[in-house]
């Protein structure tokens, strides 16, 4: 008797790392990562502006949101998605990785844990092997969550 055997179905994710951090987001919300840009700021605020194709991006410092210091990246990335209203985006310092995760690895964060974690920004955490490496903790982030930033 031959059976067939289910495709295990996967998502595409941006994987990077923040600090001490591996984080990812869906490849779906994110529009373009783009070489860092010029962000202006008023002050010692989480939020920031840059210019993408003649639209404003709002900048949202998550350096500074997860570890409470300043990052000062002269080189990097703008991770630029999808907000309401308004294009939102995240600075990061190396390209992120594109991995493939199976749904049956994804396991959500329960609010509670959300609502007391010092990140509080994730939805989903995974094993994931990073570069082939063993499987690593990642905090997928929540387009959502990062959006109430800016409010």
């Amino acid at each position: 008797m031959i059976t067939k055997q289910k495709k295990e179905e996967k998502l595409k994710f941006l994987i990077f790392t923040m600090g001490n951090l591996n984080l990812a987001m869906g490849i779906d919300s994110v529009v373009r990562i783009i070489p860092l840009p010029k962000i202006h700021r008023s002050g010692d605020k989480l939020l920031g502006i840059a210019m993408y194709e003649d639209e404003e991006v709002l900048v949202i410092d998550l350096y500074k949101r997860i570890y409470n210091q300043e990052t000062n990246i002269t080189k990097g990335f703008l991770v630029i998605f999808a907000g309401k209203n308004s294009l939102c985006g995240i600075t990061i310092d190396k390209l992120p990785n594109v991995e493939d995760v199976s749904l049956l690895s994804l396991q959500s964060v329960t609010s509670e844990y959300r609502d007391r974690d010092t990140l509080g920004i994730a939805s989903h955490i995974m094993q994931v092997p990073i570069k082939k490496s063993e499987p690593q903790t990642v905090f997928l982030l929540d387009p959502e969550l990062l959006l109430k930033m800016t409010t």
